[in-house]
């Protein structure tokens, strides 16, 4: 009698475990519709891919704003000339005085403060009032497969995914042991 009662919480572990390890699964399979008796059954994500994408572009557009892009670029123009006057400089006989006169530190201040920061201003401001992000993702979103967002979102959620998993199988031992533990009294 005492063995039988372990086999609720048992097969409740179980069933917990697979029921959401199929839930998991059915986040992003079937790709393809597939009929069952007048019932269509597809992934999540791969069902709705273009609603998930406008949701996502929406939160991400409520989050940057143009103050973002201002940041972004300025600092993408500030990388590129500051290289372009490193790579200069350390040739020839630029190099030599480099090494003597740190010639590349005081090209980067004086075109700092004199040029680069208006102009860099001026160019910041005006790209990112036209930076669209919608446009981007979107463009981004027709480019990228079902199989790449499965494997952004595994690597993305793999351990909450997994935690699903595993809660599964707790919670399916625990109302099993509940119920053995009703059987236990009741016989």
């Amino acid at each position: 009698m005492n063995l039988i009662l372990l086999l609720p919480p048992i097969v409740g572990a179980f069933v917990g475990f697979v029921t959401n390890v199929v839930a998991v699964e059915l986040l992003f399979h079937p790709k393809k519709p597939i009929k069952i008796l007048n019932f269509k059954l597809q992934g999540l994500v791969p069902a709705r891919s273009k609603e998930i994408i406008e949701r996502f572009m929406d939160s991400l557009s409520e989050i940057l704003n143009e103050k973002d892009f201002e940041f972004v670029i300025d600092k993408a123009i500030t990388r590129s000339y500051r290289e372009s006057i490193k790579s200069k400089t350390q040739n020839g006989f630029l190099s030599f005085l480099e090494r003597y006169t740190n010639l590349s530190k005081k090209i980067d201040e004086w075109i700092e403060s004199n040029l680069v920061s208006y102009i860099k201003d001026m160019i910041t401001k005006n790209i990112s009032k036209n930076v669209d992000i919608r446009e981007f993702v979107l463009k981004k979103a027709e480019e990228i497969s079902d199989e790449q967002i499965e494997d952004l979102f595994k690597k993305f959620a793999k351990k909450e995914l997994r935690f699903i998993e595993i809660s599964g199988a707790v919670i399916g031992f625990l109302i099993g042991s509940i119920q053995s533990i009703i059987f236990y009294f009741l016989y």
